[in-house]
């Protein structure tokens, strides 16, 4: 049988910086928490999954469609290798694009820079489908509403 390694204590250093690190992790937690926002992901607000819905309430979808130069209207791909961004990203700012459309615009433009061979977006439209739930299962059709629109700006 070999002799158990040695054990060796954290110096004052080590504990202190290991302390700091916890205390701005924590930090962040709690401002992104209190702020609601997930700006600081993963240390932003984690409360879209903490919350139970309601198994015969509504259930609200927000996505994007797009006017193209092609005389096409599609749908906006919200991710990553669509748009850059994610339909969460375009959800957590909901109320700041409704009040200021003109954030659309960087939509339009990551689309034309990812994808140069494209038909270009000339207009968007933010959607929600509002579907009613019952027994968690969806019911009849949904409701749609446009929140905004964007002219893109060339």
């Amino acid at each position: 049988m070999g002799s158990e390694p040695a054990v060796r204590k954290i110096s004052r250093v080590g504990v202190g910086w290991r302390l700091g690190v916890t205390a701005v992790a924590l930090t962040v937690l709690t401002f992104g928490q209190l702020h609601d926002t997930n700006d600081y992901f993963p240390l932003g607000s984690l409360s879209q999954y903490a919350t139970p819905r309601d198994m015969d309430g509504t259930v609200r979808s927000v996505y994007m469609l797009a006017d193209t130069t092609g005389g096409d209207q599609v749908r906006v791909p919200l991710n990553p290798g669509g748009v850059g961004v994610g339909r969460a990203d375009i959800e957590s700012q909901l109320d700041r694009i409704v009040a200021d459309p003109s954030l659309l615009q960087g939509i339009a433009d990551a689309w034309s820079e990812l994808h140069p061979e494209a038909d270009p977006y000339v207009r968007l439209y933010v959607m929600r489908d509002t579907f009613q739930l019952e027994d968690g299962l969806q019911q009849g059709t949904p409701t749609t509403e446009e929140l905004t629109t964007w002219e893109v700006r060339r």
